[in-house]
């Protein structure tokens, strides 16, 4: 008798980690599709190009004027 109401038990659990599985798959894909969206460069690049050109002149002017560091101050660069 206990035999069987364990194998029923443990059919029960199995399918229900299957069901609790495929349901992680999916939330998993709609993650995956939302992030591809949100992080989607090019849509975000023609929906304002001038911002981003403006951005990457501001981000060059600024890596091409720091100085460098005090310990190499003296040495050329090349």
């Amino acid at each position: 008798m206990e035999h069987v109401d364990c194998a029923e038990r443990r059919e029960g659990l199995l399918q229900s980690i299957e069901h609790d599985e495929d349901e992680v798959r999916g939330a998993v894909q709609e993650l995956v599709g939302a992030a591809q969206a949100r992080f989607d460069v090019r849509e975000r690049v023609k929906q304002s190009p001038v911002a981003w050109v403006m951005g990457g002149f501001l981000v060059g002017l600024w890596l091409g004027s720091r100085g460098a560091p005090a310990a190499v101050a003296g040495q050329r660069r090349s």
